[in-house]
Order: structure tokens, then sequence, then C-alpha cells
């Protein structure tokens, strides 16, 4: 297996028997964390109608989540059998191999607002794992939902933690913000309510807070989506820092009220930062 490609030798002859045995195999290779499989039908001489099926099925499988297939050293003739069967875009034929296969496309080239909905996804979730499990409190939050920038001025709040979330293919500022008032109902949560609670660690808490939702939603990312997202520190804006938030457009921006007993707080998604972080 080249890196991130699972290089993939088809026997010249695909008898009934191997058929199976690619279709069994299928269900295995479409769990593979690879970016591409690609097909090599060098020697094969005839592709029957059970494996064009078994294959047209393995595509929708890993197109479903964003893995490339295409096939190469794929004759004329038998290029003509899967496109009369309809499945000239599963086999996806390559023809010209002097560049080298294709680049992966795995994310990068992913639509923007797919990527967007993934990453406020993960954000809604890790915001709700936050609360329920750390602060033992129940939560409302929904990834579906969210809210205009006219609704959470910022000089209505106390504190914005910010982390950037930032690979080769999307740049986002992840951005939390709270009043004084509700991040100390959170620390006393978090620590008991007999804490002594001072500015100190309801800075703290605006950063543990991000930081708790941002990991969770990177793990995730990571792990389950191929994001690749590095580790990121947590910074913290005052008040008198707020105009150093440069909000960019409503199409790029995306506010998701996160509603507890405690109060609200409200995760902030930026796309098209421009402040230079």
């Amino acid at each position: 297996m080249l890196e991130n490609v699972h290089y993939i030798i088809v026997p010249a002859e695909l008898t009934e028997s191997a058929v199976t045995e690619f279709t069994h195999r299928f269900e295995e290779w479409a769990r593979l964390k690879v970016e591409m499989h690609v097909f090599d039908y060098i020697s094969t001489a005839r592709i029957p109608d059970s494996m064009i099926t078994a294959v047209k099925i393995f595509w929708h499988k890993i197109k479903a989540v964003h893995v490339q297939m295409v096939s190469i050293n794929l004759s004329d003739q038998l290029f003509l059998t899967v496109k009369n069967a309809g499945a000239e875009s599963a086999f996806n034929r390559l023809i010209d191999l002097s560049g080298g296969l294709p680049p992966s496309k795995k994310r990068p080239t992913m639509a923007a607002m797919a990527t967007r909905r993934l990453l406020f996804k993960y954000l809604a979730r890790g915001a709700f794992k936050a609360v329920d499990v750390a602060l033992n409190s129940t939560v409302s939050c929904d990834e579906n939902y969210s809210v205009k920038a006219e609704a959470v001025p910022l000089d209505k709040f106390d504190m914005v933690s910010v982390i950037t979330a930032h690979n080769d293919f999307i740049k986002a500022e992840v951005r939390l913000i709270s009043s004084l008032s509700v991040l100390e109902s959170l620390c006393l949560a978090m620590h008991g309510h007999d804490t002594e609670v001072d500015l100190e660690l309801l800075e703290s808490m605006a950063l543990e807070l991000l930081n708790m939702i941002y990991g969770h939603a990177k793990s995730n990312l990571n792990d389950k989506e191929g994001f690749r997202l590095p580790p990121a520190i947590p910074k913290l804006v005052r008040k008198n820092e707020f105009h150093l938030v440069k909000r960019s457009p409503a199409a790029q921006l995306t506010i998701m009220p996160v509603v507890t007993p405690m109060g609200s707080f409200y995760v902030e998604v930026d796309f098209a930062t421009t402040n230079g972080q």
C-alpha cells in the first residue's frame, strides 16, 4: 500500500469465486483509512456483470466518505463493457498515466459548505459533551440551528476565547463568547459551590471550556473525517480588546447558542478570518 493509496491488481480471470472474494474484501477495504483506491486491470480479459455490480456498490460506499477510486490499464474493450453497464463513473477510468496518479482529494477538494457543516457538527457535539460530562448539567445546542451576529453583540458580553483551526484546506476561527455571570455559574458547577471565584478562575474557565469543545471536535474530525487538524492553544480576548475580533460577513459566520440551566454562551465559527492569527 502506497501512502494513503490502496493499490489492487485485479486478476486475469474474474471467476465467480474471485468476484465473491472481492465482494467480501470490499467490505474490509471500505473501512481503510486511505484517500484513494487504485484498481489495475493490466491482465484482466473480462469483467463479469457481478463484478461491475460489486464495484458500483463499493464505489457508493467510499464516495460517501469522500474517498476516491480510479481504474488503470482498463482496455477499450473492458471500458465499453463498463460503459454499457452504466458504471463509467464508478470505475473512473484513468487513461494517461504519464503524470502519475491524480492528487488526493479526500478533504481539500471537498465542497466548502460540506466541510463547514462537518466542523460545526462536531463542535456542537463537543459543546454538548463538555456541559453534559464536565459540568454535569443538561444542555441544549443544535448543529442545525444558528443565530445572526446581531443577536450576539459583543458589547453585551465580557470574554471571548479563541482558537484558530488551520490546515491545508480549511481556516476557521472558533470563538466562545460569554458573560462573567455565566462563566461564574459554570465555574461553580465544575469546581463546587464552595469555590471562591475570582477573575483568574473565570478566565481559566473561558479558555478551558473552549479547549474541551474544540478538543472533542478535533479528535472526532481527525479520526472519523480525516481533517488532520493540529492541536491548538486557546487565547483570551478581554472586553477592552474586543476591537481585535473582526467578524466576517454573515455568509462566513455561524453562531450556535449553547443553552444551559446556568445561562447561555455562544460558539462562533468564522470561516473567513482576517485577523492575522
